[in-house]
């Protein structure tokens, strides 16, 4: 009976650990006075989070995390209640399917579905931007750019801190 419950312990540690992992990310990426600002860029570690996670545990962890960090995103953001969570349960879900049919669980491919979602969520913002305020176009695309490269380096660390769990609680399983 021992034997059998030591899998599912396992998963609920590495999930906790992961719950708390995203909330410091967010406490340190989001929240006022801390590396939120640099030279007025907002660092956005969160897609590149949820990309390794669903990665390396699949779409349902991926997404389920991935709806837990669209929703503390949701806090601080100006966007529709529960929009940052759906997208993010999504990419979330996306990003696991990706990783069981199409890609390896390697860096660069996580870098990849990261930049490739602040990318695309950039192209609405400043289509949004322009529309119904008049800012240009390049200037908000500029501003993105900026974000996804200071954002890369905390994407980094979050992908080498849930390979190492993932392969910790792996190697715990066999």
């Amino acid at each position: 009976m021992n034997a059998s419950l030591n899998p599912n312990k396992g998963n609920v540690i590495r999930i906790v650990i992961y719950v708390v992992l995203i909330t410091v990310f967010y406490l340190l990426c989001m929240a006022r006075g801390t590396l939120g600002g640099f030279w007025f860029v907002t660092v956005n570690a969160m897609p590149f989070l949820v990309a390794s996670i669903g990665f390396f545990e699949g779409p349902y962890v991926g997404g389920s995390l991935g709806l837990y960090s669209g929703l503390l995103m949701s806090v601080s953001s100006s966007t529709v209640e529960g929009a940052e969570a759906l997208v993010m349960a999504l990419f979330g879900i996306f990003c696991g399917s990706v990783a069981l049919m199409l890609m390896r669980r390697i860096l660069p491919s996580v870098l990849f579905c990261g930049t490739v979602f602040l990318t695309a969520r950039g192209i609405i913002s400043a289509t949004y931007y322009t529309m119904f305020y008049s800012i240009p176009f390049l200037n908000v695309i500029v501003s993105y750019i900026e974000i996804i490269l200071v954002s890369l380096i905390p994407g980094i660390i979050g992908y080498y801190l849930v390979s190492s769990i993932h392969r910790r609680f792996s190697e715990e399983n066999d």
